[in-house]
């Protein structure tokens, strides 16, 4: 009887030690892939609890311009694919290069297996990008920048990625202030009207106010002659000349040289032209293509200033 009992008693412990020894591994299994999830860039991406500087760092990001680009690395990141336009932004590193702004490279870009994709909310190529990358499971911001409260929700918005607030003081909160201090000497009653003229070789725009640097002249207290669409295709000299605003502000596209050979034979060229207020008081200003053409960024105060500048010191 001893005998039976102990043989029992055995075959108890054995099965009670084999029953724990799973559990500890269950448990163990359990806490590894609850870790693993919290340290993946996919864990950061989702929520802002996990977000930190070393983790931010390690979003693998691609930027569909150079805009979008320098947004990132403002905001502390790092980019692994740029579109051509971008190559030569300070600080990019090593990068791919996946097409062009206006036709971005799907292959090239899903190749690269990013966490984040930047990309224009304005572009339909774009749209349709971000629609595969939704399909794909990676994460996308589209960035539209019409004015500097775009330019701080979206940094705000990638400096929360990053884990680096001190870039949103640094490259939105200073600049804020520095515009703060451009717009209390301006003139909000000046009456002075302006016409913004997007120009190339082959075609000149109006431009009206969701432009980004039409928000610039309106804070610098000048009133945008184009009131709506109509006004904005096929641009004619005569409709210039009805309006004869005070300043013009010609803002190059493309090869800067051809584009304003394209304005002297559409406008310059013609009597009308040298009739103009803006003409006659030596009030037409070719903008700079990387403060009036490309978003400013960082530089949202130095655009101001630049315009400041043209409207009150000339």
């Amino acid at each position: 009887m001893k005998a039976i009992l102990g043989n029992i008693k055995l075959r108890y412990l054995t099965l009670l030690m084999v029953f724990t020894t799973c559990a500890v591994c269950l448990s163990a299994c359990a806490k590894g892939a609850s870790d693993a999830s919290k340290s993946s860039v996919g864990g950061n991406l989702a929520t802002s609890q996990t977000s930190s500087a070393k983790a931010g760092s390690d979003i693998k990001a691609v930027a569909l311009s150079k805009s979008t680009g320098d947004l990132w690395l403002l905001a502390g990141g790092k980019l692994i694919g740029i579109t051509e336009d971008g190559l030569d932004l300070d600080g990019i590193g090593d990068v791919t290069s996946i097409g062009t702004v206006s036709k971005p490279n799907l292959e090239a870009i899903l190749s690269l297996e990013p966490d984040l994709v930047l990309l224009s909310g304005e572009l339909s190529s774009h749209r349709e990008i971000k629609e595969k990358c939704d399909e794909a499971g990676i994460k996308t911001i589209s960035v539209t920048e019409n004015s500097f409260d775009d330019y701080s929700k979206i940094m705000k918005e990638l400096t929360d990625l990053t884990g680096h607030p001190e870039n949103y003081t640094k490259n939105v909160t200073d600049v804020s202030d520095e515009i703060d201090d451009i717009c209390k000497k301006v003139d909000q009653k000046s009456g002075k009207t302006y016409l913004a003229i997007r120009v190339s070789a082959s075609k000149n725009k109006a431009l009206k106010n969701d432009y980004f640097a039409c928000d610039i002249f309106n804070d610098l207290g000048l009133t945008n002659v184009v009131t709506d669409d109509s006004e904005l295709e096929d641009l004619s000299l005569e409709w210039i000349a009805d309006v004869n605003p005070d300043y013009i502000f010609a803002v190059p596209m493309g090869d800067e040289e051809e584009a304003l050979d394209g304005l002297k034979k559409s406008f310059e060229s013609q009597p009308v032209w040298k009739e103009l207020n803006a003409v006659k008081s030596d009030k037409v200003f070719v903008m700079p293509k990387d403060l009036f053409q490309y978003k400013p960024n960082a530089s949202w105060a130095e655009a101001y200033k630049y315009a400041y500048g043209l409207i009150y010191d000339k």
